[in-house]
């Protein structure tokens, strides 16, 4: 197998676009418009009966419904976290998403309408990237996700409660005790960072794991940015497919890498989107585990940490 040569960590790949992401279509910006003027209970209808109407959409998901005119609709049991995302992240330079069309609700059902990205995810094009392909990837992401960091951080001593983008409780499958016993918000990475990594109390960590990870439980100067929460090879997708996109500039703006499905996107530690984006891996040294210490170089010490959390405390992630 060919070696994956990156990006070394400590490099600097990314400048700040002028733009927020590409230009939505200008079908999308007047449909948003005219929507604004519609009740939000008569938009609920017809999206719930877009939903089940198998001649009007193409059904990607149990919640995932691609229309016609460019639109994907995603349903929701509640208003959805993701909607509060795209609208902060449309503020913000150089990120790339779907564009935000519209949301609402109906009887505790939510409804997410953005524009369809044409082109295919990263997990489905995995096995056919190059060594190269894989270095583009991560300069990208680096820059994409360097840039969000950068406008959102929240310094110490007084940084922003981590929270979901919408304000509220942490909900993740990471932590899945946290969701299920005592949904919260949290008031400083600690308090966080203790729910993390747990179990450190018990007999067989006391002596190894804690030793390693208190420290890092404990450190004051932990900043708290905007994070994506799922950073997943199927949560990235190549406009227009591996062959178009392999075939463009890298310096094209089109061609950048769209992030999609920020449901789980919140106000989090700055080492979360890293711990997240490895979170299943089940080995310590996996290309997607090398690619994501070189998008998130400052987390080093933190993935090198949550792998012996997750290979030796014994505590067991029932998502």
């Amino acid at each position: 197998m060919t070696k994956l040569v990156l990006p070394k960590p400590g490099q600097t790949l990314f400048r700040f676009d002028l733009q927020s992401s590409r230009r939505p279509p200008l079908f999308a910006l007047i449909l948003k418009r005219v929507l604004r003027i519609v009740p939000c209970s008569w938009r609920a209808s017809v999206y719930q009966a877009c939903t089940r109407n198998q001649h009007i959409h193409t059904r990607i998901t149990s919640r995932v419904f691609r229309l016609p005119f460019g639109l994907v609709l995603k349903t929701f049991s509640e208003l959805p976290v993701e909607a509060d995302a795209l609208k902060l992240v449309e503020s913000l330079r150089g990120i790339h998403t779907p564009y935000l069309v519209d949301y609402t609700s109906l009887d505790s059902r939510g409804f997410l309408l953005t524009t369809w990205v044409e082109g295919e995810t990263l997990g489905h094009a995995w096995d056919r990237l190059s060594a190269t392909d894989k270095k583009r990837v991560v300069v990208d992401l680096r820059s994409q996700f360097g840039q969000m960091r950068q406008q959102t951080i929240s310094l110490p001593p007084r940084p922003r409660m981590i929270c979901n983008a919408s304000d509220g409780p942490i909900n993740d499958p990471r932590i899945p005790w946290v969701g299920e016993e005592n949904a919260q918000t949290f008031q400083a990475p600690p308090q966080f960072a203790e729910q993390v990594w747990i179990g450190l109390d018990w007999k067989n960590n006391r002596d190894t794991l804690k030793p390693l990870l208190q420290p890092l439980i404990d450190r004051p100067d932990v900043h708290v940015v905007f994070s994506h929460g799922d950073l997943l090879p199927k949560n990235l997708i190549l406009p227009g497919g591996l062959t178009k996109w392999r075939s463009s500039s890298s310096l094209d703006d089109s061609t950048k890498i769209t992030i999609i499905d920020w449901e789980f996107a919140g106000w989090m530690p700055n080492f979360w989107d890293s711990l997240k984006a490895t979170w299943m891996e089940c080995e310590a040294d996996t290309e997607w585990t090398e690619m994501i210490r070189c998008i998130f170089p400052e987390c080093a010490v933190e993935l090198d940490a949550d792998w012996q959390w997750r290979s030796r405390s014994r505590v067991t992630i029932l998502a």
